[in-house]
């Protein structure tokens, strides 16, 4: 990324193929960061009202503001309009939106690189403040596993099949891990920022080391993070939980929902019991007396023989009362879904609202001042960076390409205001924060793909580019809607409960479609001219040489450095560059810290 000495990832793309293709990807970049923009405002903003103990809910109910809304019903395959309530959340993701915007548009990228550097710091002290307080509360580091019977398995490092079906979600498999890091690499390298992060370093290796440093230190804030909400659910959902015996109704009924959520399987018996006859409803309260002492796993077990049982009686009734039946489940499930996502968005605010308070005075301050440093430090960032993609490689180029420097700079300003209104409409449409993290991680893969094959292959072409970036996110959309059309011609494995298509065969098909797609459509269309391919390949296996200046994005300076040799110099459209002993000793170290970081989290599991 260095070698490319590049402004923005749009002059890579111009560099490598073209004014087309750079402004295929000025757009689909100012998309990228309207999503991620979205995402942060979204899960602040969840935690933002956690912290305030509720008061932003029963403020929003309070006001009781109607806006319009539109969504996908996946019961009838459509769009339906409506109108809802502005939520609690969504006051913080007001209040936050106006302070990143206001020091953003004044300071430009000069006040987002100040303020990022001091945030950082205050980000990795969020990571950390509530750790060793909420261990405390559950009775010291140590006292995680004691609680473990709370849900068999729930402590595992990684969710077997039971347990991960039992609470609704999907088993993180190897391959689930593999499609997800698989989509990750794909897609990072073309996030608008990221070339300005790995461009900043004078020299290669001031590149390479803050690209990589700076990336595991934040795998382990999220070592932090993950014992932080471990211990959280514990102390919650355990005997000792403070919602058990709080004074607050809400409180009490939130802990009863949460428990039936847990214990899922006896609830839904239980339900279904009493929806088909009196007398099945007192045999299940008797069975769940007789089998009080048995070992959880052994109830569990029961339970689950017992709901089969009357799910085999459910469906001998008439078709009327069948339907009315699994309508009926179908609300129950969904009423303790939502309780139990909305109460996961917002675990870590209201363990600090609950805890900080008793330590010291202030912490919860503090704690928010953190978080809204990670906020504002990312989102002003975002911000930044998709308005000058807008303003330099959209307007300048074909709008207005002569004019001062003060009007651009205006443009720029207004441009990032109408990418952040289009975000806070975003960040309205995600579900639960692991929904908005989701579509985060594969938005940006589709145009990533044709990056990393232009790095290396000569024959992926400018109409290949649009191609596949076309057809990933067409597939991606069919997939994740009409997974209906899908169900008999793909293996029944492949989907859910509720009939949706798992999430590592949504990335599959995703990331096929698009490399396909590539493929067929370079080896059927011109190539870029091979002048253009022979300087954008000298330039990305030139060394950067120390204090070198450049006249031109994506130029070699006056007297460059010697060109390096390639991996493979016997196929002459392979253009992978032979590594450096110091790249390979600093790839096999990176994967060495890989390694203690997964050992260092299975010490704390066994340990906590």
């Amino acid at each position: 990324m260095r070698r490319m000495r590049a402004l923005t990832t749009a002059d890579y793309f111009e560099a490598r193929y073209g004014t087309a293709t750079a402004t295929l990807y000025s757009i689909y970049g100012i998309v990228i960061s309207i999503v991620f923009l979205a995402a942060l405002l979204f899960a602040s903003g969840k935690m933002v009202s956690s912290l305030t103990g509720g008061e932003l809910d029963r403020l929003a109910a309070e006001i009781d503001i109607q806006v319009p809304k539109i969504g996908w019903n996946e019961d009838t395959n459509s769009f339906e309009t409506g109108t809802r309530q502005v939520q609690g959340h969504e006051y913080a993701v007001l209040a936050m939106t106006v302070l990143f915007v206001a020091y953003g548009m004044a300071g430009g990228l000069g006040a987002a690189i100040i303020t990022d550097f001091v945030q950082g710091i205050l980000t990795i002290a969020f990571s950390f403040l509530l750790l060793p307080f909420v261990f405390y509360m559950i009775g010291g580091f140590g006292s995680l596993h004691e609680q473990a019977v709370i849900k068999p398995g729930m402590l595992n490092i990684v969710a077997d099949a039971e347990a991960a079906a039992s609470m609704g979600k999907e088993q993180l498999t190897v391959f689930y891990v593999f499609m997800v890091s698989l989509m990750a690499l794909t897609g990072i390298v073309v996030q608008p920022h990221i070339m300005g992060v790995c461009g900043a370093g004078k020299t290669e290796f001031e590149g390479r080391f803050g690209f990589t440093v700076g990336n595991f230190l934040k795998r382990f804030c999220t070592m932090a993070w993950t014992f932080t909400g471990l211990a959280c659910i514990v102390w919650y959902l355990g005997t000792s939980s403070p919602l058990k015996d709080s004074d607050d109704p809400a409180d009490r009924q939130l802990y009863q929902s949460l428990q039936q959520r847990l214990n899922f399987d006896e609830y839904k018996t239980t339900l279904l019991a009493g929806q088909l006859s009196d007398e099945e409803a007192d045999r299940i309260e008797q069975l769940k007396s007789d089998w009080a002492e048995l070992p959880s796993n052994e109830r569990m077990s029961n339970f689950k023989r017992e709901l089969a049982a009357l799910e085999g009686k459910r469906d001998d009734l008439p078709e009327a009362d069948v339907a009315r039946i699994n309508s009926y489940m179908d609300e129950e499930t969904a009423k303790l879904d939502g309780v139990d996502k909305k109460f996961a968005d917002g675990l870590f605010g209201r363990a600090a609202y609950d805890i900080l308070p008793r330590i010291m005075p202030g912490l919860v301050g503090l704690l928010l001042a953190s978080l809204l440093a990670a906020m504002m430090s990312s989102g002003d960032a975002q911000m930044v960076v998709s308005s000058g993609l807008f303003t330099d490689n959209i307007y300048r180029r074909f709008l207005v390409k002569e004019a001062s420097q003060r009007h651009y700079l205006w443009t720029g300003r207004i441009a990032g205001l109408i990418i952040v209104a289009i975000s806070l409409i975003v960040q309205s449409t995600f579900g639960d924060v692991i929904d908005a993290i989701k579509v985060v991680f594969k938005t940006p893969a589709a145009i990533g793909i044709s990056l990393w094959f232009g790095l290396i292959w000569r024959g992926w072409t400018p109409k290949a580019v649009w191609v596949s970036t076309i057809v990933a996110v067409s597939t991606w959309w069919f997939v994740g809607h009409r997974a209906d059309l899908l169900v008999e011609i793909c293996p029944e494995s492949w989907f859910n409960a509720k009939g949706k298509l798992l999430d590592p065969w949504v990335n599959v098909a995703y990331l096929g479609s698009g490399i396909i797609s590539g493929l067929v459509v370079s080896f059927l269309t011109k190539r870029t001219d091979a002048e253009k391919l022979d300087h954008f390949y000298t330039l990305i296996h030139t060394p950067v040489k120390p204090d070198e200046e450049v006249a031109a994005p994506c130029t070699l300076p006056e007297d460059p450095a010697p060109k390096g040799e390639k991996l493979t110099p016997g196929m002459a459209d392979i253009e992978i560059p032979r590594p450096s002993m110091l790249g390979i000793g600093g790839f096999v170290g990176a994967w060495i810290l890989v390694y203690l970081i997964i050992e260092a989290t299975k010490f704390f599991a066994r340990t906590s």
